[in-house]
């Protein structure tokens, strides 16, 4: 428990954190409250009334017990507190990408924010979604974005939240994308001096020194990109519900809501994206990446997408309906 003397103080999903485990990824808090609070400790067992029981997890109401062999153990409760007991050979790397992963993911739904699995930028004050499955490509096309000047608000995991409106806002991650070395090649990033994410793969978390922006910003589009067998880059705005699919099925770790007991609050949160904010679905040709060509139509797109959306929000303020 050499890592767990210490108390950090952090920021992160517009969150003040405590932490007994040194997280160099995240910014340092800046408030004077403490929201959640990660500690080092015994784990319980088991969760003492499970509604879902998997070998590595158990899930209750407010309360979710993960084991990774080898690594740590999780425990997360009430949506303000996450106990982690290492294992006695640990990766200090790994534990911190279960613990800023899965483990913190969890604490939001807990909380009630609707974590998206996508990375997010911020073009004219809005802010724009990659969703996708893992290998999609979302953290590459954010890191392409942000070396052609576009800040980058959060990777793999974007914190969505409502204002007393019902608009849908994005809280910055923290300054870091995690990259595959190929993604890291293709954007002349040298990956000699990082680490790797985990010692198994090539990974690798790459820092965000500039063009992170660390305000919530309101939520405009969302871009589901899709590889399958085709010839070229196309997009797709998606209706009805083909859209309040998409939205749902690309929450970050869909799966846990049910045995969370919170699936009837990703709908009602799913839905009201669903009446503030446009989804595309980009696809993309299998094998071939495409990146300058997928970025010259995004571009395009997503600025056409943004004057119509802020027309649409004036208009409703013009109708009182704001």
């Amino acid at each position: 428990m050499d890592n767990c003397g210490e108390i950090y103080r952090y920021a992160a999903f517009g969150l003040e954190i405590s932490s007994a485990i040194m997280m160099p990824e995240l910014n340092e808090g800046v408030g004077s409250s403490v929201d959640v609070r990660i500690r080092c400790a015994d784990v319980p067992l088991a969760i003492h009334s499970p509604l879902e029981i998997e070998e590595d997890y158990q899930i209750g109401e407010n309360e979710f017990l993960l084991h990774v062999e080898g690594v740590a153990s999780f425990y997360v409760k009430n949506g303000d507190q996450i106990i982690v007991q290492l294992c006695s050979q640990y990766d200090l790397c790994e534990v911190r990408l279960y613990l800023l992963g899965t483990a913190m993911g969890v604490l939001l739904m807990q909380r009630g924010v609707l974590p998206i699995h996508g990375s997010a930028v911020v073009v004219e004050g809005r802010c724009i979604i990659f969703a996708g499955i893992s290998g999609a490509g979302k953290s590459t096309l954010a890191a392409a974005l942000r070396k052609n000047g576009y800040a980058l608000l959060a990777d793999d995991i974007s914190a969505v939240i409502f204002d007393d409106n019902g608009l849908p806002w994005v809280q910055p991650g923290y300054p870091q994308q995690k990259l595959w070395q190929t993604s890291a090649a293709l954007l002349s990033i040298d990956t000699t001096t990082l680490r790797k994410v985990s010692p198994d793969i090539e990974k690798y978390a790459v820092p965000v020194l500039d063009n992170f922006w660390q305000q919530a910003i309101p939520l405009t589009a969302i871009y589901e990109i899709d590889v399958k067998p085709c010839d070229d880059i196309t997009i797709k705005e998606l209706k009805g519900m083909e859209k309040l699919t998409t939205i749902m099925d690309n929450a970050y770790r869909a799966s846990l809501y049910p045995g969370l007991g919170l699936q009837t609050l990703h709908f009602q949160k799913s839905a009201n994206i669903v009446n503030q904010v446009q989804v595309f679905r980009l696809t993309r040709p299998e094998g071939v990446c495409l990146l300058d060509r997928q970025l010259s139509i995004l571009v395009r797109h997503f600025t056409n997408c943004i004057k119509k959306h802020k027309r649409c929000i004036q208009t409703r303020k013009l109708r009182g309906g704001l």
